[in-house]
């Protein structure tokens, strides 16, 4: 009876101690139980940007030509326009104004007329916009009939106003005014200043235009 009592208990011992070495592995992974792996390391991205409203013009660029109001009719002129919008509501237009004549009899005259305007957009709605702006000119030119004078040269400092309508965002049309409000002119040994904001020495233009944009 002793001995069956201390196999007993020598039973139950080791089956005591069997299970605190499972409770302890199931505690501690170091003990049989195969490491937690470190989840990975989640980085931020950057927010896409925001997309361009379908009207907004930023990065444009505009080839167009213009015709004059003449005194009488309106009057083809040779004038080649460019703008390219840096912002939606800010561009910059070139523009370059270029006439040869030569004729069987006398000299051949000539004009060659760039200049440059920075526009400011204050008002737009969906397809159509406001512009208004300053620039310098510069002038080349020996005109006259029936014989050319001297060469002439000039600096102008041209103000703009003028509306565009946009039928896609490639095609507009619109309607503008432009003024030498300062222009120096020198022909020959004779030269002249004038500032002015009327048409009476015909520096002020009324020009219809259209617009064709690249995608």
């Amino acid at each position: 009876m002793t001995k069956f009592q201390g196999k007993l208990v020598a039973g139950l011992a080791t089956v005591a101690f069997f299970g605190l070495l499972g409770s302890a592995q199931a505690q501690d992974p170091g003990l049989g139980a195969s490491p937690a792996v470190a989840p990975a390391p989640v980085y931020a991205t950057a927010p896409a940007p925001a997309p361009m409203a379908s009207d907004n013009m930023s990065g444009q660029l505009g080839f167009g030509a213009g015709v004059s109001a003449g005194t009488s009719f309106v009057v083809p002129g040779a004038v080649v326009y460019m703008k390219y919008w840096l912002s939606d509501v800010l561009a910059v237009q070139p523009q370059f104004k270029l006439r040869l004549l030569t004729a069987n009899a006398g000299d051949a005259q000539w004009q060659f007329a760039p200049a440059a305007l920075v526009l400011y957009c204050p008002w737009k709605t969906t397809s159509t916009r406001l512009s208004v702006g300053a620039g310098l000119g510069l002038g080349f030119s020996k005109l006259g009939t029936p014989t050319p004078t001297d060469a002439t040269i000039s600096i102008t400092l041209p103000i703009y106003a003028g509306v565009e309508h946009f039928f896609t965002k490639w095609f507009s049309m619109g309607v503008a005014v432009q003024n030498d409000l300062l222009a120096y002119t020198k022909t020959g040994p004779v030269h002249t200043f004038d500032i002015t904001i009327d048409n009476t020495i015909n520096t002020t233009t009324a020009i219809g235009f259209l617009y064709f944009y690249t995608d």
